[in-house]
C-alpha cells in the first residue's frame, strides 16, 4: 500500500523546492549583475578610431567630455544621440567643433536598441570602422555592447561617461538595466 504524505510534509516539501527556486533565481541574477551591470568589462580607446559616440540620456557634462575627448585625440568624427528634441540642448551639443565633424540624431525608437540602429546608418553613409561608444552608465555599457554589435559589424569599443555617479544612482541603474536587459534578450534582432 503506498504511504500517503501528511499535508504539514507536503507543504515543507513545497517550501523547499520554492525556496531553492528562488536561492538559484537570486544567485543567477547576482552573478548577472556582477559581471554584465555592475563591474562590466570597460575598453580603453582602439587605435585608428573613426568616431566617437556618447549616447542619449548622460549628464550634461559627459556630452561636453565627449566633445573634449573627439578634439584631444584628433578624431574625425563625433556622434551624439540627442533624444529629448530640445533646441537649446541640441545647440549646445550638436554645435561645430574645430577639426571634428559633428552628427547629431534622436534615436527611433529612443532607446538603446534605436541609437545602434541610428549609429549603424550613419557609420555606413560614412564609411566608419572602428567606433568608441560611450554609454550613459558603468550600468548601461554591456548592453550598448550587445545592441551595437547585433547592429553593426565594425570594431566596438564601449565604455562608461567621463562623469561618475552617486551609489543611488547605481542602485537605480541596477535595476533599470536589469530590465533592459530582459526586454533585449526577449529581442533578437538590431
Amino acid at each position: 500500500m503506498p504511504r500517503r504524505i501528511s499535508p504539514q510534509a507536503r507543504r515543507r516539501r513545497s517550501f523547499t523546492v520554492l525556496a531553492a527556486i528562488l536561492v538559484i533565481l537570486v544567485g543567477a541574477w547576482s552573478w548577472f549583475a556582477v559581471t554584465k551591470i555592475y563591474f562590466p568589462r570597460l575598453d580603453s580607446v582602439p587605435e585608428g578610431l573613426d568616431v566617437i559616440v556618447q549616447l542619449g540620456g548622460a549628464y550634461n557634462m559627459d556630452y561636453m567630455a565627449a566633445r573634449q575627448l573627439a578634439k584631444e585625440l584628433n578624431v574625425p568624427d563625433l556622434v551624439i544621440s540627442e533624444p529629448t528634441g530640445l533646441q537649446p540642448r541640441h545647440d549646445r551639443y550638436c554645435g561645430p567643433l574645430d577639426g571634428v565633424d559633428v552628427h547629431c540624431f534622436a534615436p527611433e525608437p529612443s532607446t538603446t536598441r534605436g541609437e545602434a540602429r541610428g549609429f549603424a546608418a550613419l557609420a555606413e553613409e560614412h564609411g566608419w570602422r572602428t567606433a568608441f561608444v560611450m554609454g550613459t552608465g558603468r550600468e548601461h555599457t554591456e548592453r550598448v555592447r550587445l545592441y551595437f554589435s547585433r547592429c553593426w559589424d565594425g570594431t566596438l569599443a564601449v565604455n562608461r561617461p567621463m562623469s561618475g555617479r552617486s551609489v543611488s544612482e547605481h542602485l537605480r541603474q541596477g535595476f533599470y538595466q536589469s530590465a533592459g536587459w530582459a526586454r533585449a534578450l526577449t529581442y533578437r534582432g538590431c
